[in-house]
């Protein structure tokens, strides 16, 4: 028989399983709450980060270009000073070929009339072409001084506002988040690298063999010289030159603006345009008959140079001028002789460039930032008040400095767009500041760069 018992009903009470089960839900529902919020503000404090890293690199993009621009702004205007020069040599080289014309031919009936007309009026617009490139000499000068203290204002600026900006743009993001100093000491280091390491500013006191960016600035000063300013030599034709045997003849002229270097001096614009007849005889001797060397006569001379430390009487290169002093020397010394003096120039300005240290680069270093936010403003459960502390799962995720931080890291990069402006020859170009093709963008964290951030957390 079997007992009874076996088919008795269990009974008691489950209520302490109940609230053990109760209690692991509840822990998971806020270690889940806790989670949740460490990614999204974490998340958030990532783009801040990304944001203010980004930020300082589009100011030092913003700094760079405008040095681009105002470099070729310089250039342009010292073109200016070289054609406003040119114009006042050609000037006096025609007003004195017109006298000279008048002095040979103006006896002649009716053709003298004409030639005297024509020295009339070119003696008249020589008088108001002087003066006008005088002032303009002068005007270029202060355009290419307002170019330079523009710069300078310009770099200091972006780089003291580049900090206060960032703080800015994280207060603007997330009001609660801030960039401290402790934990930014790279960001301080990198925007003094980037601003007074990456780049310098060039001028002729800096001109040796360790620092060519000055001399590579006249470099580029003198090839961007229009063709009226770099050579306007050429033979004149038809009966300027001719061969009718036993004499033949030509009229070479000669001329071009030049920039030269005056010792510790400032630099000094000069210009010389020349007209030389030159006639040649065909003549027999012990030695054969042939035609005999040109004997050059000067029949136009004019010289200009923008201040009073240039002396063209002592250039004696024959490349200069459009090889002015190789072709038509006799020309060329009257000229020289009678030099003139146009304008208030004062040389070559102070311009930034990229530093010895950058040759051949193509970025800056990075930029690194940190952007942090106190843990209580995180809103998980450590800042809600529980029954114990010791059910809190927000004890066990304490973070590092009391703070939620996240490192982000930027590059100011240069890169011609080939499909716009392509080089002519095909080259591969570094970055500079000559041309506004520099750019912005986010770049990974080295693990030194992050090691130190993590090291000047701990600090806090």
């Amino acid at each position: 028989m079997q007992s009874k018992t076996k088919f008795l009903k269990q009974k008691g009470q489950s209520l302490v399983l109940s609230l053990i089960l109760m209690s692991f839900a509840a822990m998971t529902v806020l270690y889940s709450y806790n989670t949740a919020q460490l990614n999204i503000k974490s998340t958030k404090l990532q783009h801040t980060a990304d944001n203010t890293a980004y930020s300082i690199a589009t100011i030092a993009v913003r700094d760079f270009n405008f040095k681009a621009y105002t470099n070729r702004a310089s250039v342009a205007n010292q073109v200016a000073v070289a054609q406003m020069v040119g114009l006042s040599s050609w000037f006096n080289m025609t007003d004195r070929f017109t006298q000279n014309a008048c002095s040979a031919l103006c006896w002649v009936p009716y053709l003298g009339q004409v030639i005297n007309a024509i020295r009339s009026g070119v003696g008249y617009a020589n008088q108001v072409v002087q003066p006008f490139t005088e002032i303009m000499i002068t005007a270029e000068n202060s355009i290419l001084g307002i170019l330079r203290v523009s710069q300078s204002a310009i770099h200091y600026a972006s780089a003291v506002s580049s900090f206060t900006t960032a703080q800015q743009i994280v207060k603007a993001n997330d009001n609660k988040a801030e960039l401290s100093l402790v934990q930014n000491a790279q960001l301080i280091n990198d925007i003094r690298n980037v601003w007074f390491t990456f780049q310098k500013q060039h001028n002729r006191n800096l001109q040796n063999r360790y620092n060519t960016q000055f001399t590579d600035f006249k470099a580029v000063i003198m090839d961007s010289r229009d063709p009226f300013s770099e050579q306007r030599s050429y033979k004149l034709s038809s009966i300027w030159s001719k061969t009718l045997w036993p004499l033949r003849w030509k009229t070479l002229k000669t001329g071009g603006s030049e920039l030269v270097s005056n010792r510790n001096d400032a630099e000094s614009w000069t210009s010389m345009d020349t007209i030389g007849f030159h006639l040649s005889k065909y003549r027999c001797s012990w030695s054969g008959c042939r035609w005999r060397g040109y004997k050059e006569t000067p029949i136009g001379w004019g010289a200009t140079r923008s201040d009073d430390r240039a002396n063209i009487n002592r250039l004696r290169s024959s490349s200069l001028w459009g090889r002015s002093r190789g072709i038509n020397k006799k020309s060329s010394r009257l000229a020289a002789y009678n030099q003139e003096e146009s304008g208030n120039y004062s040389g070559v300005q102070s311009f930034y460039g990229l530093s010895n240290s950058a040759s051949k680069k193509n970025h800056t270093d990075n930029i690194v930032v940190v952007v942090s936010k106190e843990q209580k403003d995180v809103r998980t459960t450590s800042s809600v008040d529980l029954a114990e502390n010791t059910i809190d799962p927000a004890t066990t995720e304490k973070l590092l400095g009391d703070r939620l931080s996240n490192i982000s890291a930027s590059q100011a990069y240069y890169s011609r767009p080939s499909d716009l402006w392509a080089r002519s020859d095909s080259k591969y170009e570094y970055g500079n500041l000559y041309n506004p093709f520099w750019q912005a963008r986010l770049t990974d964290t080295t693990n030194s760069e992050r090691a130190i951030a993590l090291a000047l957390t701990r600090v806090l």
